[in-house]
């Protein structure tokens, strides 16, 4: 007969039938896709418990996403909660207007006013990107309609500006490099456009949902502008 020594356990794990993970956690989301390009996916990762279901949508308009009850959280521009809703001020996305140096030559040699971005074509994610407009509102007092593509992808939008496609508005994280290697060139100098993003989340799922919530403002401390 073998000897045990006194100080040795039944090895119970081996024999044991090994347990099945836990189920993870599925979180259907309204997200916008530039911070899906940009800062978000640094949030995602501090929960590798977590599966994401995420649903890409205009920041302006994610919220009705959240009404409608098809998600259960969004991050939104709306400052107000929603009817049922907790809303959290993460930050500002800092855009700026850009071209490549051969696009600006070629349609702003006279500078960049209502009439030359009248006929510069103009770069648009999609039906209800409004970046563009906001921006010629509030740097030139007013807005046109110019000729635009519609490239619904984040970095299709900034590798059509370096290609000279047209102009348009970037993240500025995404258009840093290309800004400092002169890929890029701003269409004003000091012209940025900072758009406040806010999480909205159920109320009723507040607790579930805390560990997003703050790996959500974690990640936006490091790459958004504070709020106002």
């Amino acid at each position: 007969m073998a000897i045990r020594s006194p100080c040795s356990r039944p090895n119970w794990r081996a024999k044991s039938p090994a347990l099945p993970p836990a189920p993870r956690t599925r979180l259907r989301l309204a997200v916008n896709a530039d911070s899906l390009a940009t800062w978000l996916p640094a949030a995602l990762a501090e929960l590798p418990d977590h599966l994401f279901d995420l649903v890409i949508d205009d920041q302006d308009a994610a919220h009705d996403r959240l009404t409608r009850g098809e998600v259960l959280g969004a991050l939104t521009t709306r400052a107000n909660p929603l009817p049922g809703c907790d809303a959290v001020a993460l930050g500002n996305l800092r855009y700026i207007a850009t071209a490549s140096p051969g696009f600006m030559a070629d349609h702003f040699s006279a500078g960049v006013t209502a009439k030359s971005l009248g006929a510069a074509p103009m770069l648009r994610f999609d039906a209800k990107d409004r970046l563009q407009e906001k921006w010629m509102t509030r740097h030139l007092g007013r807005t046109v309609s110019p000729p635009c593509h519609m490239v619904p992808s984040s970095e299709g939008f900034v590798a059509a500006a370096r290609l000279g496609l047209g102009w348009g508005l970037n993240p500025e994280p995404l258009v840093a490099d290309a800004l400092t290697s002169g890929a890029l060139v701003p269409l004003l100098p000091d012209a940025a456009l900072d758009t406040p993003l806010y999480w909205q989340s159920s109320r009723v799922l507040g607790a579930a949902l805390t560990p997003l919530t703050r790996a959500l403002r974690r990640a936006a401390r490091q790459m958004l502008y504070p709020p106002a």
